[in-house]
């Protein structure tokens, strides 16, 4: 069997081989098909010592001299491919650069699977484009909810969320086509463009003959009369597109102040720059595989465990006290309070619906198209973690991409952005624990009432004008104030675990939902991913989860006793960020007053 396939960064030609013991083949009828970048493999029934079999046979030569006349060479696998002997017959050739085997020890086959990658070989961004067919994508899963449903009647939970997935996946990479588009699509019309291409050769004929002295009237006249004519096609041209998409609004009915604000937005909003150099010391780094090792390394060391201070009590105290209390959930049976499937499906609009896929290759926009009978399987699948407080582990991993920090330059390791893509289900179940975790701060008053962000009904904008009126009234009084504004730096990634838990018991949180948040936090892994290349998996040991919906909250809850250490003077906390105003009591003159301010502000 031979397959083309295009649409990569190079086209790759795959020719897949059965060679039973039995039957004789002569190997120069495949010459005439391999050509450049072809992959030859599948079940020779061939040995040879070279290729990790214990003897040689006669097959094993005759295939090892055609190897090597048609310039191939052997993929070592992992390990040998056959379960019933010690041989490995199931081999690959090819001249592809970087490409590594792996053997997959699991199947019913006689023969375990092989996993051949390569890092040389990779879609080709620049002009193929996919182009996913989500009514079909509806219909199908429509077709099939009912199935699922039953197999949760034959399968554990567990079992089934994780063909789920697969499925979801598989069907969106089957109604998915990929087709050639060009990437930077003008932003004004053909005509337009004809027009200003002869423009630019009208305007150098005329510079270049007045640099000789041989300036034309006419051409100056020409030239000016069409600057004029392309400048007024222009803005008719633009005029008509913003007319068009104000009807569009207006024909939106009730969504339109929305449709409004979001075309601006993405009109508006601030792009991150790609970079393709990473500066380390004096060195600057241009190979990817080089910047994708350096960032591995940088946000490794980042994300190591806190350095322990073991001559400080308060650290000792706070491991000791940490220790106690895993003993105790891990005895602990108390369930959460589960959840249904309406709740779920507040959860599901909730979402923004971003195509951006997680490391299950799930997103948003997938989710929001799941019908009903779905939305019950997942309940189902919820339901189950809450009461023995735990998730999947597949969601503790984080695809890290890293975003340019600088507007211009090269810039360093710390000046890159990580964002964390996680697997979409994960961030439904973490709205629905939020929503628990919410509810037991809320009615405790955990939270104090001078936090703005990361809080329904608590704006920030709200925080900025209490502190201009509290400003404004000192002012009013003769009173002068002093602000001290302070913002964390990296404050997620710097939330040490064991101080959180410790936090959260003391504040007599449910032991049902500081088990669940352990786990949740508990034994994460990341890879970074630059371009085309994935690094290895790395621990996370400090932090919280970036793109998670309890992160933020958890946080608050976190610092929520900050206000208590600033004495009687006004604590305003924006989100992540602290402003503490300091007024001076009234005196009769202003040197007093200042001093003060100097003595406060400076302790």
């Amino acid at each position: 069997m031979i397959v083309d396939i295009y649409g990569l960064s190079e086209p790759l030609r795959v020719i897949g081989i059965y060679w039973p013991p039995s039957q004789q083949r002569n190997l120069e009828d495949i010459s005439p098909y391999v050509i450049n970048n072809t992959l030859v493999a599948g079940d020779f029934n061939a040995t040879t010592l070279d290729w990790d079999s214990p003897k040689n046979d006669n097959r094993g030569i005759l295939l090892k001299k055609w190897i090597e006349e048609n310039n191939r060479l052997y993929i070592k696998n992992t390990k040998n491919s056959s379960k019933r002997s010690s041989r490995n017959i199931d081999l690959a050739f090819t001249n592809i650069r970087e490409i590594v085997g792996e053997t997959l020890t699991f199947g019913t086959s006689d023969h375990w699977p092989i996993l051949y990658t390569s890092n040389s070989v990779c879609y080709h961004i620049h002009s193929s484009f996919p182009i996913t067919k989500w009514k079909e994508y509806e219909i199908i899963l429509c077709l099939c909810q009912e199935f699922w449903l039953k197999l949760q009647e034959l399968i554990s939970l567990d079992d089934w969320y994780n063909k789920y997935i697969k499925f979801l996946s598989a069907l969106k990479c089957r109604v998915t086509t990929w087709k050639d588009k060009e990437k930077f699509r003008p932003a004004l019309p053909e005509s337009i463009l004809i027009k200003l291409k002869y423009l630019r050769k009208i305007r150098n004929n005329y510079y270049r003959k007045r640099r000789y002295d041989l300036e034309n009237e006419a051409e100056r006249i020409l030239l000016r009369t069409l600057n004029r004519e392309i400048q007024s096609d222009i803005s008719k041209y633009r005029s008509d597109r913003w007319s068009s998409f104000m009807e569009q609004i207006q024909s939106s009915k009730n969504k339109g102040e929305a449709v409004f604000w979001s075309h601006l937005g993405k009109i508006y909003k601030q792009k991150s720059l790609p970079f393709s150099k990473l500066k380390v010391g004096d060195v600057v780094l241009t190979d990817k595989e080089n910047i994708s090792n350096e960032l591995y390394e940088h946000y490794m060391e980042q994300f190591k465990p806190p350095l322990l201070d073991f001559t400080n009590t308060h650290d000792m105290e706070i491991m000791k006290e940490f220790e106690e209390i895993l003993k105790g959930l891990s005895t602990s049976t108390e369930e959460v309070e589960v959840t249904n499937t309406s709740e779920i499906r507040n959860a599901i609009r909730s979402l923004k619906p971003k195509k951006s896929a997680g490391y299950d290759n799930i997103s948003n926009f997938i989710i929001k198209r799941l019908p009903p009978g779905y939305i019950q399987g997942l309940g189902n699948c919820f339901n189950l973690w809450l009461k023995e407080c735990r998730m999947p582990n597949e969601w503790k991993l984080a695809k890290i991409k890293t975003l340019n920090k600088l507007k211009a330059g090269v810039p360093k390791s710390d000046q890159t952005r990580p964002i964390s893509l996680l697997a979409t289900h994960s961030k439904l179940y973490e709205k629905i624990l939020l929503t628990r975790i919410r509810s037991w701060a809320e009615s405790n008053h955990i939270i104090p009432k001078e936090q703005s962000g990361f809080r329904p009904n608590c704006l920030i904008p709200t925080r900025v004008l209490s502190i201009y009126q509290e400003v404004l009234n000192n002012m009013a009084a003769n009173s002068p104030t002093l602000s001290i504004y302070f913002d964390y730096q990296k404050a997620y990634d710097k939330v040490w675990h064991a101080a959180l838990i410790v936090k959260l018991s003391r504040a007599n949180i449910p032991s049902a939902l500081l088990k669940t948040i352990w786990f949740w936090l508990s034994m994460r892994e990341a890879v970074v991913v630059y371009g085309e290349l994935s690094t290895s998996k790395f621990p996370i040991s400090i932090g919280l989860p970036q793109g998670s919906s309890l992160s933020p909250y958890l946080f608050i809850v976190f610092h929520s006793d900050i206000v208590r250490q600033t004495g009687a003077f006004s604590t305003h906390i924006f989100a992540d960020d602290l402003n503490v105003l300091i007024s001076a009591p009234l005196g009769k003159k202003l040197e007093p007053m200042l001093q003060f301010l100097e003595l406060e502000g400076t302790k």
